[in-house]
């Protein structure tokens, strides 16, 4: 549950972005070239340690400071090679290899060896963790004794070498290189990351070090041997990301978050880059409400529900409806696979309601909801759209703070549920929310089919089948339909035209080392 925990965090706030930057047409204007100071600026983390980043700002300043031992190119969000060059795995998928890029360093000059891979995994996993990502290393042998504090070590991770390290699972899982790919999973000094001062004046991985710091700002340069255009980043610690946006229009800055509220201005309207991000917004049944067993029911509450009209509503430009699971920007996205079945058409939903009950009366739906403006918008505009097909609904409104429990108490009808992939794959969206009898399965959803197509893609070697067992995996989740797909969610940020070179990922990042500029500010 960690992850939906950490996501109901997440879409409290505004979603940042970042993406490519204008240009001149004539192409000594769109020739790269080295010098001058990026500006950025961005709501203050609350740490700079990579454990702990949670929001896309956090984690863009920990994908600079930081680096796994693989990273994602910005604009596929393939995997590509991070503080490892390499990694081999057995035909199993269980048991991965790691082998350290020569020359990787930290920012005080020291090499990164194996033994820092292992502390930075362990730190993560470790009893108290308050770290977002720690779930993602349950798979880990050893895990559930190292989190509890019975075991010496976790011995899943192996220091065969000081440049090869080892990582040993208790089932397969061929994301594996996505997984440690998260800008949370960067890793950090064995010697220097138990220091009191680490998450302000952290020794990192990555390709920029912090040059200077104060109260609300920080100087970032290259770190040494990376390759690099601009000279230096200075980064505006802004008291909201309301504040980060003024820094732009008041041209202190090159590159800001967008708040919601200030789509319109014209500022954005000339400036505004967008991307979709990784996290999307559902409605869940809870599958094992005898009310909701009948699919023709679900698929009466999905046809009803004008996805489209709500989202445009309640979230404007920030966010666009969808009808599948598995984020856009993520490799293997489909972009329609519930199909027919999640089109809004009331004579139909209708139709599957008298099908349905046969005369009986119609059950009430209670519409579980966090409590706040946003979501009850959405509430109240799902209870009309559901009149109109026919079926009446109440609206259930929660506290934000008993809302998580309430969400997994079984008692949860037709209810909010929020997710953000952990890392680039559909693996990310469909196995944690649909796989019998895990945790994050909270609507109670259960098909040997899908169990099998998961599971089985979790233990496949070859990248073509996996994916097209991942995507029939999802198809026959949408044909079962235990979600409503609602919203997929938008980044926003305005950037000046001097800037090229920045792409935006799909975690609301951008890699600093390809960016350059055209000139002063």
């Amino acid at each position: 549950m960690r992850r939906f925990q950490v996501f109901v965090v997440i879409v409290a706030v505004a979603l940042v972005a970042a993406a490519c930057g204008g240009g001149s047409k004539s192409a000594s204007a769109n020739r790269p070239k080295a010098g001058g100071t990026l500006r950025i600026a961005v709501a203050k983390p609350a740490s700079l340690d990579p454990a702990q980043a949670k929001l896309p700002s956090e984690l863009l300043l920990a994908q600079q400071l930081f680096q796994g031992l693989t990273t994602y190119d910005p604009a596929t969000m393939e995997v590509r090679p991070g503080i490892a060059e390499r990694w081999v795995t057995t035909p199993d998928q269980m048991h991965w290899v790691f082998t350290i890029r020569p020359g990787a360093t930290f920012a005080n000059g020291r090499a990164v060896t194996a033994t820092d891979v292992k502390f930075t995994l362990e730190r993560i996993a470790s009893k108290g963790s308050t770290s977002p990502l720690a779930v993602q290393l349950e798979l880990i042998h050893g895990y559930g004794s190292w989190a509890k504090a019975a075991a010496p070590e976790l011995a899943g991770v192996i220091v065969v070498s000081p440049s090869i390290v080892r990582i040993d699972l208790d089932q397969a899982q061929s994301a594996l290189p996505a997984v440690v790919g998260n800008p949370a999973l960067g890793i950090v000094p064995k010697d220097a990351a138990t220091a009191s001062a680490f998450a302000d004046q952290p020794v990192g991985s990555g390709p920029f070090r912090i040059g200077r710091r104060t109260a609300n700002s920080l100087h970032l340069v290259p770190a040494t041997g990376t390759q690099h255009w601009v000279d230096a980043i200075d980064v505006t610690l802004a008291a909201t990301e309301a504040a980060a946006y003024k820094a732009f229009t008041d041209k202190k800055v090159d590159w800001a978050p967008v708040p919601p509220d200030k789509l319109g201005d014209e500022a954005v309207r000339t400036r505004r880059v967008s991307k979709p991000y990784m996290a999307e917004l559902f409605y869940g049944f809870n599958v094992k409400d005898p009310k909701f067993a009948d699919v023709r029911f679900r698929e009466a509450i999905v046809r009803a529900i004008d996805r489209d009209a709500i989202v445009k509503a309640v979230y404007g430009g920030t966010a666009r409806p969808v009808t599948g699971l598995v984020a856009d920007g993520v490799p293997g996205h489909v972009a329609d696979p519930c199909g027919d079945r999640c089109r809004n058409d009331i004579a139909k939903a209708r139709s599957l309601v008298a099908a349905a009950f046969a005369g009986q009366t119609v059950p009430t739906v209670q519409i579980d909801y966090d409590d706040d403006a946003t979501q009850g918008a959405i509430a109240k505009a799902m209870q009309a759209n559901l009149k109109d097909a026919g079926i009446p609904a109440a609206l259930r409104p929660h506290p934000y703070a008993d809302y998580l429990t309430f969400a997994i108490s079984g008692k949860q009808e037709l209810f909010r549920l929020g997710w953000i992939g952990a890392y680039p794959t559909p693996d990310a969206f469909l196995f944690p929310l649909f796989v019998s009898g895990l945790a994050d399965n909270v609507t109670g959803f259960s098909s040997p089919d899908v169990d099998r197509l998961l599971k089985a893609a979790r233990a496949e070697p070859d990248a073509a089948k996996r994916l097209a067992e991942q995507q029939s995996a999802e198809r026959t989740i949408m044909a079962q339909l235990p979600v409503v797909p609602i919203a997929q969610f938008e980044t926003d940020a305005v950037i000046a035209t001097r800037v090229r070179g920045l792409v935006l990922s799909a975690l609301g990042t951008f890699d600093a080392t390809q960016v350059w500029l055209t000139g002063a500010p």
